[in-house]
């Protein structure tokens, strides 16, 4: 070995350069047989694609810098160490392999980051699928800008003017854009929150739409008139904002509260009324039975006395609908059972020449309707005591359970999901339990 080597120093320089030229391809070729192979065989099973491909973005940065690293050997061998020559080969081998591994990771920032961000989003459902390209964006300008700054230290170039004029620069185009740079900060803080999402119905001050886009910068919202309107997420971050598709439990998030008032006369039952109503809601398909519709005798106004029908419909989107035919039918069958819904009116008395049979048999119509009318006010009366019986039975279960659900919130030791779930099941109950939500 010691004679092998005493013999190879003997040669010219061309000859020692060609020689390790030589080598360092064959280096390259025996890295990548006896390291390369079995690590991409090894890549191979795993059941994700992801490592596949870094391995293949990797091979070129591996093959170079092999080949590389033994050309700088054979400089510093073949030429004196110290010489410029060698000085500058050492300068240019780092420069390339910086480069190689710049390219590298930018390439692997683009093709690991976008399933990354989606596999997280599934987890922990950030919203970070959204910001995809921002996101890549920015990490290939923290590795090439790095990359310059370490490329531009190791040829001694002094960078603190550089950064110095930098950091002025930033700062400048941080003063110009600091109102997109806090829509920025919002959006990313909406993705997290996620208050709304594309196919929402929101409210928004006075605006009622749905929600067709969501923006890093601002949120798009389609009114009922087919009109779009762009409102910017610093707006949305500070705005009271109602969410019509998630106001109901998890199992019926578009659930929504229909509340119609009815103004009977002072001359009517409020039983009969509240049978005749409740046998309306009944027989409405979009009117749910689960929470339990509740009529309630509310006011006693100077013209008549107002009922509170208070209800639910499965999905927001019937709401308008499921009013509609309510309305409809208290109108239809309030006038079949004989039910005064008051109005501002005028009545005018005059004495006139009556027929006297006319009158005798009108006068027994109106009792013969009065006596009908007084019969079904009894039946209701009945029925809706039994309905009532049952409702007290009712909240008489809710008022323990909910006790119970209090008792359980007391416990320091309750995690904060679980607190949750019992405050909301407690706030439900105890809605069931005032027969209404309004204070």
């Amino acid at each position: 070995m010691d004679d092998t080597i005493a013999s190879l120093d003997t040669l010219d320089a061309w000859q020692k350069l060609l020689i390790g030229i030589g080598f360092s391809a064959l280096g390259a070729v025996m890295v990548r047989i006896l390291i390369w192979a079995p690590s991409k065989w090894v890549v191979g099973k795993t059941e994700s694609d992801w490592d596949d491909d870094i391995m293949t973005l990797a091979a070129p940065l591996l093959n170079y810098a092999t080949f590389l690293l033994g050309l700088y050997i054979t400089v510093i061998w073949a030429i004196d160490g110290d010489s410029m020559i060698a000085s500058t080969m050492a300068t240019i081998v780092v420069l390339i392999l910086m480069f190689l591994t710049g390219k590298f990771l930018s390439k692997s920032a683009s093709m690991v980051l976008p399933p990354a961000l989606e596999k997280l989003d599934e987890k922990a459902d950030l919203g970070l699928a959204g910001g995809t390209t921002i996101i890549i964006g920015l990490t290939k300008v923290f590795i090439w800008g790095s990359a310059v700054l370490l490329i531009l230290a190791h040829l001694n170039v002094d960078i603190t003017a550089a950064l110095a004029s930098l950091t002025i620069f930033s700062l400048v185009i941080g003063m110009a854009m600091q109102e997109s740079a806090s829509n920025f900060i919002i959006s990313a803080q909406l993705m997290i929150d996620k208050p709304y999402e594309v196919g929402d119905k929101i409210q928004v001050d006075l605006l009622i739409g749905t929600v067709v886009d969501i923006g890093f910068l601002s949120t798009k919202i389609k009114t009922s008139s087919e009109h779009l309107v762009i409102v910017p997420n610093k707006t949305m971050a500070t705005t009271v904002v109602t969410n019509y598709a998630k106001g109901g439990p998890s199992e019926a998030p578009r659930r929504v509260n229909l509340k119609i008032d009815v103004e009977v006369g002072y001359d009517e039952s409020p039983p009969h009324v509240k049978t005749v109503i409740r046998k309306i809601i009944e027989q409405n398909e979009l009117i749910l039975s689960d929470p339990e519709p509740v009529i309630l005798f509310t006011q006693m106004m100077p013209s008549g006395l107002i009922f509170r029908i208070n209800c639910w419909v499965e999905d927001y989107g019937d709401e308008w609908v499921a009013r509609d035919q309510v309305q409809t039918a208290i109108l239809r069958i309030f006038k079949e059972e004989d039910i005064e819904i008051p109005y501002p009116h005028m009545q005018l008395k005059y004495d006139a020449a009556v027929d006297e049979e006319e009158a005798r048999l009108k006068k027994a119509e109106e009792k013969k309707a009065q006596e009908d009318k007084e019969k079904r006010q009894e039946e209701a009366r009945e029925k809706d005591a039994e309905h009532e019986a049952k409702q007290a039975e009712e909240r008489a279960v809710l008022r323990k359970q909910a006790v119970e659900l209090r008792a359980q919130l007391e416990n320091e030791e309750l995690e904060d999901e679980e607190r949750t779930k019992i405050s909301t099941e407690l706030m439900q109950i105890e809605t069931r339990i005032s027969g209404t939500d309004d204070d």
